[in-house]
């Protein structure tokens, strides 16, 4: 099974102008964005097409902005593109881009959610009293280190705030505890860079902005995931709707585990992923963290006509599909007669369409593939398969072959 990892950015990814081509090629799109300047009471498209840069940037902006534009082109993704993702993962406020491409969050609501985290967290701590550094190049043992040390000291508070990539990690605290540690790592040889954001993100300093988001979020009601989406919390999927509220609010003041998450995808066995955002920040991040598992952007055409080729390549052909499941599946029938009509005839008829439409140099009619499909089930009915793995094995075929949109309603 090719199994496709779908990658949402933070807050950092956004410019000026980002969707505005989607929304003049994709009516669809104009209306998601439609649909979330009515949640909003205010214009998105010509927030993210028009305005300035500085508002933009406003966490309480950036942040809606940011889940609308993931939305669109998650929808420009699966109708254009052909394909749907088998986990997801989102970097920061990315995670409720996740949440709500998987049906998790209403999209309406999501960027509600959007909208009001941001204004939490710009409201956490005075103005100008919160700084974020990345820090490129140093052992990370080392920085987390020196960030307890500071805090412990009594300098104010610093501490690991995004552990990015194997090369890069970011830090969050208050202006001085921030610049000290900085002064440090760059007496290092270490490369910090000071992050343009408003507030210091993913740190204690957050709490207030934490628990009054729990709050919100109980005003609001969830769904269940239709795919798996990895926490920035601890790295792992989410067990349920019912972890929404509490791993939202939790992300708000603990670190974003982005490394680990990309170990988890790897071991998931991820074949390719999508990054659904402006920009290619992740897809960046990935080459620094699991560099065999390729990244396509959505936001660079050039990657998306990679993208296209790729998913041409990684489908199998459906009669194909079909025979080698009917080969795997194990087989608990040992009655003669019954094999011989159930499953080898069957196999046979499977095998002769397959070599037909090998032979006139085409893709499998959906007639065909509705008949493969019942001489499938027929198969593995008469091995004694039981119905759970039948829907698996179906799905699988389903997945592997880019036919999900024809046969699963």
């Amino acid at each position: 099974m090719v199994k496709k990892g779908f990658y949402f950015p933070g807050q950092g990814s956004q410019y000026v102008g980002m969707g505005k081509k989607m929304c003049e090629e994709f009516k669809y799109v104009s209306d998601i964005f439609d649909e979330a300047g009515e949640a909003l009471s205010e214009n998105i498209q010509k927030l993210c097409f028009e305005g300035d840069i500085a508002k933009l940037t406003m966490t309480k902006n950036t942040q809606p902005a940011l889940v609308t534009m993931a939305k669109a082109m998650y929808e420009v993704c699966v109708r254009e593109v052909g394909i749907t993702p088998n986990i997801a993962a989102g970097h920061s406020i990315g995670e409720i881009s996740a949440l709500t491409c998987v049906g998790a969050i209403n999209f309406s609501d999501a960027v509600k959610i959007a909208r009001i985290r941001g204004e939490f967290m710009q409201q956490a701590v005075q103005s100008g009293d919160g700084r974020m550094c990345a820090v490129r190049g140093r052992d990370i043992k080392h920085i987390e280190e020196v960030v307890r040390n500071i805090s412990d000291n009594d300098d104010g508070t610093v501490c690991v705030s995004n552990y990015n990539s194997n090369v890069q990690t970011v830090i969050s605290g208050n202006v001085s505890a921030v610049e000290k540690a900085a002064e440090i790592f760059e007496s290092e040889g270490c490369k910090v860079v000071h992050l343009n954001v408003s507030a210091p993100f993913h740190s204690p300093l957050m709490n207030p902005a934490a628990e009054k988001l729990r709050t919100e979020l109980e005003k609001y009601t969830f769904n269940d995931f239709d795919v798996p989406v990895i926490s920035n919390v601890d790295a792992l999927p989410y067990k349920g709707k019912e972890e929404i509220i509490d791993k939202l609010a939790n992300q708000l003041v603990m670190p974003v585990r982005w490394v680990e998450s990309m170990v988890y995808m790897k071991r998931y066995m991820v074949n390719y992923g999508v990054e659904l955002g402006p920009g290619n920040t992740l897809s960046k991040m990935m080459k620094n963290n699991i560099s065999d598992i390729r990244i396509y952007s959505m936001d660079d055409e050039s990657d998306i006509k990679k993208l296209k080729r790729c998913v041409e390549k990684s489908y199998l052909p459906f009669l194909s599909r079909c025979l080698g499941i009917a080969v795997a599946t194990k087989n608990s029938n040992f009655n003669k007669e019954e094999y011989e009509s159930g499953v080898i005839a069957s196999y046979n008829k499977i095998s002769e369409m397959s070599k037909t439409v090998e032979n006139e140099g085409r893709k499998a009619a959906l007639e065909e593939m509705e008949l493969a499909i019942k001489l499938l089930i027929k198969i593995m009915q008469t091995k004694g398969i039981s119905n759970e793995e039948q829907k698996q094995r179906l799905d699988d075929l389903f997945y592997d072959t880019n036919t999900v949109d024809l046969f699963v309603k």
